[in-house]
């Protein structure tokens, strides 16, 4: 059946039934500025959007307005796995790069996609590439956590590692993902990511910030946790 205004209004009565107070004051604490109109948690949000996604994931998009943290979470979810072609998908996902205005609903929706097919890693990750240089906080974000999501590989490190060398955006929240991706570079590839941190050539904050999250990792060794603290910046 087509996703109707209707339907737009049960779900927000849906959203309003799973809110939790105690929820929605300790998740805005985790994102500063930003309110949860409800207080949902995200295995619900996930349950609905995997409910939309089979019925009429179209429809859903069309009719509803994302005026809530919730709404706009959802309708990420639903865009980043409903089945359709990725020349398809990307222009949805164009069009909710701008509605992303927090690190929860950027790091939810990079995690959901599923690049099965090598055409569809290869287009998405050509979508990326610009993004790396975005001016806008979580659109740069959303680059590299999708990288750190899904293209810390053989094939694709190299070129990560030299997009994460260039980004010299002042933001918080791209600082902190760009360290979160040369952590996980360094696990899965600790040679070339060794070498981009002893040249000390990332932001002060970024480069101290990384080596901190290599550290905290269970799977890197001790010696080489020890070994990383000659290259903190002063």
């Amino acid at each position: 059946m087509p996703f109707t205004t209707a339907d737009y209004q049960a779900l927000l009565a849906e959203l309003e039934a799973l809110s939790d107070g105690k929820y929605k004051k300790f998740h805005e604490g985790l994102i500063p500025g930003k309110a949860m109109s409800y207080g949902v948690r995200v295995p619900a949000m996930r349950a609905i959007a995997k409910r939309l996604v089979k019925e009429d994931p179209a429809g859903f998009l069309a009719v509803s307005v994302p005026g809530s943290y919730e709404e706009t979470m959802i309708r990420g979810l639903v865009i980043a796995s409903m089945p359709l072609a990725m020349e398809e998908r990307l222009p949805l996902v164009q069009d909710f790069l701008p509605l992303m205005d927090n690190w929860a609903v950027c790091d939810v929706f990079c995690g959901t996609f599923k690049l099965k097919k090598p055409e569809d890693r290869e287009a998405m990750w050509q979508f990326l590439l610009p993004l790396f240089s975005s001016a806008e906080e979580f659109t740069a974000r959303f680059a590299v956590v999708m990288f750190l999501s899904h293209y810390v590989t053989e094939d694709k490190v190299g070129e990560g590692l030299a997009l994460l060398e260039a980004m010299g955006q002042p933001d918080y929240y791209v600082r902190m993902a760009v360290a979160w991706a040369v952590s996980v570079c360094y696990v899965k590839f600790p040679a070339p990511t060794l070498d981009l941190l002893r040249r000390q050539v990332l932001p002060k904050f970024t480069q101290n910030k990384s080596i901190q999250k290599i550290r905290e990792s269970y799977r890197v060794p001790q010696e080489d946790k020890q070994m990383l603290l000659q290259y903190k910046l002063p």
